[in-house]
């Protein structure tokens, strides 16, 4: 795209040298996969820790390899010469330094210009010190890398618009209400004190904020704004963030966080309930929109530098927004006509009541024992009380997010929209309102069975693996069309309509 006529957007990135943290993340990972694709930067510079026995080349290696990259390699001219330009920076977020060589650390400060730092830990029950240290500390030092940057022209600070959610209204501006005595003296306090002394503090030091996560959000906001004024630097504050709409596939989406976590157990004709308000109105962006306005932000703060105030991004929207219920309905159009009307009228429970939902919870589980009871006659490893374990703590992290709703502004999105040439808007489309819900929840369910459920090994997997996994298929199939659906239609349909019409006025 060697053409930036009608786009200043483009003009921007083009021989740019651009950095990234948090790369490996699901919104990094899109980031990436956009700026070579549509972009003509120079260089990208991904900061990745060393994990296990994994460097940081290699788990820029095994990103690369995945389903994500197909139309970088497959659609694009010189594709190798695309991820040449990609250079893993293996970094140790703990140190002050990053554990970064002197040389590499100056040659980082000459050349990067546009940096996005989307490094975070999403663990929301995550203890409140080690959430500090992640989303906090960690940030810091990456900025305090970046204000040594000769040639920086641009920061983008990814942090949530749940940041500030014990408000019921959310503007685009930094709310230092910590509350403490502000970040600094609650850092100072926990570090003097045992663990168990820290466990009783939290709740208190968290107050009305549901979780860890949001508040350690909330702190960042606020050193961005008190250390790092000088540097050019904005606030991105997406919602939540599934998957993909259009870019660069339909559906795309590699976790089980939020609601892609929710519909797994729908997908496979199985029980699953949900605790959440249905005339509630959730904020959901696709990934693909996500990294649009990321990229886009990043011009305007460039634009922006010169003003005292750091602008904040909240990337909502309150127009064509849908309920939870609706959400819900879209979510079933994505399945097979069977399954579609097993888990309408069967296998699919929401409610707002917390009685109603340990009732259910306990059917889940006891789903899992039967299903691990038919694994262990298979002579399979018992795994499903383990995974619907796991998929209860994920869903019961949720519920404030899926009890409550909130009012917002955007001025600073709708104006960058509005601003937008025609090129800009096709590249990139980030116009929450102009989603096409029902298309998008259509192929939510067969995106997530597709791309996180099934997804395609990164390498040409062996002749015995493949009949290995062949195998593994049959099996999985004669289970689904034997013993499990035996069970599951002799016992739980009747229990569980028994059950719906014994609490559907709950």
């Amino acid at each position: 795209m060697s053409d930036t006529c009608g786009s200043k957007v483009i003009e921007f990135y083009q021989d740019s040298v651009v950095l990234i943290t948090g790369a490996s993340g699901f919104l990094g990972k899109v980031l990436l996969e956009k700026l070579l694709r549509c972009l003509e930067a120079r260089k990208i510079y991904v900061l990745i820790r060393r994990k296990r026995d994994y460097s940081a080349q290699m788990r820029l290696e095994q990103i690369l390899k995945s389903m994500l990259f197909d139309r970088v390699r497959n659609e694009t001219k010189a594709a190798k010469a695309l991820f040449d330009k990609i250079e893993a920076v293996e970094v140790n977020f703990e140190r002050d330094d990053l554990g970064l060589e002197p040389a590499l650390r100056d040659r980082l400060r000459q050349e990067v210009e546009v940096a996005f730092n989307l490094l975070a830990s999403v663990n929301f029950n995550e203890a409140l010190d080690q959430a500090l240290e992640t989303n906090v500390e960690c940030t810091r030092r990456v900025l305090n890398l970046l204000s040594g940057a000769r040639r920086i022209k641009s920061v983008i600070h990814v942090s949530t618009f749940y940041s500030n959610c014990n408000r019921t209204l959310i503007e685009e501006k930094i709310y230092d209400d910590i509350g403490f005595g502000g970040y600094d003296n609650i850092k100072s306090t926990f570090a003097k004190l045992q663990d168990d002394h820290k466990q009783f503090l939290s709740p208190v030091v968290l107050g009305t904020f549901p979780n860890s996560y949001t508040f350690s959000k909330k702190c960042a906001e606020v050193v961005v704004r008190d250390k790092f004024g000088h540097l050019p630097v904005g606030i991105f504050r997406p919602p939540i963030v599934t998957s993909s709409y259009r870019e660069p596939v339909p559906g795309w989406v590699d976790n089980f966080n939020g609601p892609s976590g929710m519909v797994v157990p729908l997908s496979q004709g199985l029980y699953s309930a949900a605790l959440l308000d249905p005339k509630k109105k959730p904020f959901i962006v696709p990934v693909d929109f996500c990294v649009n306005a990321l990229l886009v932000c990043a011009h305007d703060v460039s634009k922006s530098s010169v003003t005292k105030s750091i602008p904040v991004y909240n990337y909502t929207d309150d127009c064509n927004l849908w309920t939870w219920d609706q959400v819900i309905n879209g979510f079933f159009s994505g399945l097979g006509p069977i399954r579609k009307l097993v888990a309408k009228y069967f296998t699919g429970t929401i409610t707002v009541n917390p009685v109603r939902y340990a009732i259910c919870k306990r059917i889940m589980m006891f789903q899992a024992f039967c299903l691990d009871l038919i694994r262990t006659f298979s002579g399979k490893e018992k795994i499903m009380q383990r995974l619907f374990s796991k998929m209860v703590t994920l869903s019961e992290v949720l519920r404030f997010f899926c009890l409550n709703d909130w009012k917002m502004t955007n001025d600073n999105i709708r104006r960058i929209s509005d601003e937008m040439s025609p090129l800009e808007a096709e590249i990139f489309p980030l116009d929450i309102r102009k989603i096409d819900w029902t298309e998008y929840y259509r192929n939510f369910v067969p995106g997530v069975i597709k791309y996180a459920v099934q997804p395609r090994s990164p390498r040409s997997p062996s002749i015995a693996e493949r009949k290995l996994k062949e195998s593994k298929v049959r099996e999985t199939k004669k289970l689904n069309s034997g013993l499990f659906y035996l069970l599951w239609s002799s016992v739980f349909i009747i229990a569980l309509k028994i059950f719906k019409n014994l609490f559907n006025k709950v």
